[in-house]
């Protein structure tokens, strides 16, 4: 059966993390794995003996493990859950974990290796080098305040990455019945927007390109059974995306893409999405890294 794999600390993050890597693994009919990285006090790429805490056991990381489960899900969700404890970095476990995994889930912010998970660490590293999709959960993704919606928003730039990440979104929306939007946002660099107004440049010829990016994407993907709508937007790709998943259930973009003019990149695109997306966010890798 395939497996999701959910990174759990202390945190409220890791919780909400974890009602939503519960939900979506029975939407999907996968099994739901816990992952609690245990005994280091801190995050050298290469730990000493030093780096462990002797007061902190791996019975102990199990109860705690446990504990987090239960708090997080009740007792009658707990039961789908199976506890992984291990005694490693909290990246690199999950970054481990992920090599047998469908999709690995990690909280916007948390507590990690008991003291600190934080974007730009433990969950940075995480989207940089893991084998398969990654989701990162707001912790208030749940909330009244914010009830989650149906429709699944995928951003494309035309790339083989962007294509990957198009599949896995209307996979996606086919499981939860939902509505997929498909945007592609076209902006020219700054340092050029000046000179081109003095130019004899048609805009409405970038814009009519732009489309045709947008319809050869989704033309070429099995969009059976999904209720697709297809928008071209004016603008930065990361603003665009962010207006866009304002109302949305999920956003999903790949990790990297043409960069620039086609630019939805790990480190500029991605990142500011992991950082302010105002849903749950999938970030899918391109196909070389698994």
């Amino acid at each position: 059966m395939p497996n999701l794999v959910v990174g759990v600390d202390e945190s409220v993050g890791a919780a909400a993390a974890l009602r939503w890597g519960l939900r979506e693994a029975n939407t999907r009919g996968w099994s739901v794995t816990a992952l609690l990285a245990w005994g280091l006090l801190n995050q050298h790429p290469a730990p000493s003996p030093s780096d462990f805490d002797p007061s902190y056991n791996e019975d102990d990381a199990l109860a705690a493990l446990d504990t987090i489960v239960r708090d997080a899900v009740g007792h009658f969700g707990a039961d789908s859950v199976e506890r992984r404890a291990v005694s490693d970095l909290p990246a690199r476990a999950l970054v481990e974990a992920s090599r047998d995994a469908e999709l690995v889930v990690v909280g916007a912010r948390g507590l990690g290796a008991l003291k600190g998970w934080l974007l730009g660490s433990v969950s940075q590293a995480v989207l940089h080098q893991a084998a398969v999709p990654v989701a990162v959960i707001r912790e208030d993704w749940d909330q009244p305040a914010r009830p989650p919606e149906n429709r699944i928003v995928v951003g494309i730039d035309g790339s083989d990455t962007a294509a990957r990440a198009l599949e896995w979104a209307l996979d996606a929306a086919r499981s939860h019945h939902a509505p997929l939007e498909v945007i592609h946002a076209w902006a020219l660099p700054a340092a050029l927007l000046e000179p081109l107004r003095t130019s004899s440049v048609d805009f409405d010829v970038l814009a009519k390109a732009a489309g045709h990016t947008l319809d050869t994407a989704v033309d070429c993907a099995n969009t059976q059974d999904v209720d697709v709508t297809r928008t071209v937007a004016a603008g930065a790709p990361t603003t665009s995306l962010l207006d866009a998943a304002a109302h949305a259930g999920l956003l999903v973009i790949g990790s990297r893409g043409m960069g620039g003019f086609k630019g939805l990149l790990l480190g500029s695109v991605s990142q500011q999405l992991a950082q302010h997306a105002p849903c749950p966010l999938v970030v899918v890798p391109p196909v070389s890294r698994v």
